[in-house]
């Protein structure tokens, strides 16, 4: 993977991230652990220059705006087997507004979001939609939770592509 291109795109990412992890929250907010930063990984349905399935990665990072509504930043990382051997690493920063059920600690959601699919030695991106549906679990008395997440996505002009992700994660709230 070229290092400008990690630079171009990594960088907002990583700013993102830092900037809605500095967000000041009320004490209420905070006691309910409606910061969260997650790590999750599964797997990738592919529909993009061949189809498949290979292994996902993802960091995200997000804030409550009410009880019921976060805000998310995230980015993923996937590396399909397309076509004629060809190997590519595909990274989508995206947001997304997610509504949930505000439970105590079972919380499931669904989300709607924008973002960009980007491709190593393919410096034009690509528009990606996504919808989610997934929930988050909080252990008791800890700052650690669980999530399992279906997202899926729209790439390109007329969704010339298709992403559907599967995934589990673990994140920290703060």
């Amino acid at each position: 993977m070229d290092v400008r291109w990690v630079m171009r795109w990594g960088a907002p990412l990583v700013a993102l991230t830092s900037w809605i992890s500095m967000l000041p929250t009320s004490s209420a907010r905070a006691q309910q652990g409606e910061r969260t930063v997650s790590v999750v990984g599964g797997v990738s349905q592919f529909d993009l220059s061949g189809t498949g399935t290979t292994g996902v990665i993802g960091v995200r990072g997000d804030l409550a705006a009410r009880r019921w509504l976060l805000l998310e930043g995230g980015l993923t990382v996937f590396r399909p087997n397309e076509q004629f051997d060809q190997r590519r690493t595909y990274v989508i920063p995206e947001v997304q507004v997610q509504a949930q059920v505000p439970h105590h600690r079972v919380r499931p959601y669904l989300g709607l979001g924008v973002g960009s699919l980007l491709a190593s030695r393919d410096l034009s991106p690509q528009r990606a939609l996504s919808g989610a549906l997934g929930t988050r679990v909080l252990l008791r008395d800890a700052r650690v939770n669980l999530r399992a997440e279906l997202r899926v996505r729209g790439i390109g002009e007329g969704f010339s592509g298709a992403v559907a992700e599967w995934t589990l994660g673990t994140g920290f709230r703060f």
